[in-house]
């Protein structure tokens, strides 16, 4: 199995809706501020950054790498019922982590092409955010050179305000080791999730599966559906470029190019 680095794909955007035109008008413009764009981008980079987190150590255990964690300072446990990570102030990929995470079943290991995890945590904050509630990982690795781990969260993230994001929904995580240092997507993403904040849920659906390659922060191909009070408007993020640009078309029918 090829060793690769761990990815942080960052996923999401804010968009707010209404019933005028007028209103909708002033809402585009409102939606898209940079501060608006910065922390919706924050919090789905908070919870990807940790699906890739928990999706490695499994990779690399499965692979029999003696580092699984990539970090000297986490201390992995192993029971017959359960792995523990315990990090301490670490910094992985410029994300700072401390805290631990317990992913319960499988006999406490990834024996087997497929199994299921529940993962728990205690005092776990990520790069800032504290996070509670569970996240319940299955995966597959029936194809070597393409494991699947289907993810589903019912999480609330706390920044250092107190101010609370609810954030529910699944991810299937598709690796291709296969086309690593090759054309095509070194890892996609499909799924929905609500998001909510301030009292506003946002529901968001890949309606293209979301792309990205190893050594790019940036999601390169895909697109994504926002719905907000029975309003829908998109984000297309292209088709492989490495940027940090994407095409939204808003609900009244108006689409503009953004960068955040």
């Amino acid at each position: 199995m090829k060793t690769f680095n761990y990815l942080v794909l960052s996923f999401g955007f804010i968009l707010i809706a209404a019933c005028s035109n007028d209103a909708m008008n002033s809402l585009n413009d409102e939606s898209l501020t940079p501060e608006q764009v910065k922390a919706q981008m924050q919090v789905n980079s908070a919870s990807d950054g940790l699906d890739e987190l928990v999706t490695e150590l499994l990779i690399n255990d499965k692979a029999g790498k003696s580092n699984k964690t990539n970090t000297e300072c986490a201390t992995l446990t192993f029971t017959d019922e359960s792995i523990t990570v315990a990090y301490d102030q670490c910094v992985i990929q410029g994300k700072t982590i401390s805290g631990t995470i317990v992913l319960t079943g499988n006999n406490g290991n990834t024996d087997g092409s497929k199994g299921s995890f529940e993962v728990t945590f205690t005092d776990f904050t990520y790069n800032d955010y504290l996070l509670n509630g569970t996240k319940t990982l299955s995966f597959d690795f029936s194809d070597s050179n393409g494991p699947t781990f289907t993810i589903v969260t019912d999480a609330t993230f706390e920044d250092a305000n107190g101010d609370i994001i609810i954030w529910k929904g699944n991810k299937v995580l598709s690796w291709h080791f296969d086309q690593i240092n090759a054309e095509g997507a070194d890892v996609t993403c499909t799924g929905n999730w609500d998001i909510t904040v301030g009292g506003i849920t946002y529901e968001f659906a890949v309606t293209e599966a979301l792309s990205a390659n190893l050594g790019c922060a940036f999601i390169t191909s895909g697109v994504m559906q926002l719905e907000v009070n029975g309003m829908t408007a998109s984000l297309d993020f292209g088709t492989g470029t490495c940027d940090q640009t994407g095409t939204v078309t808003y609900p009244n029918g108006e689409s503009e190019e953004i960068s955040w």
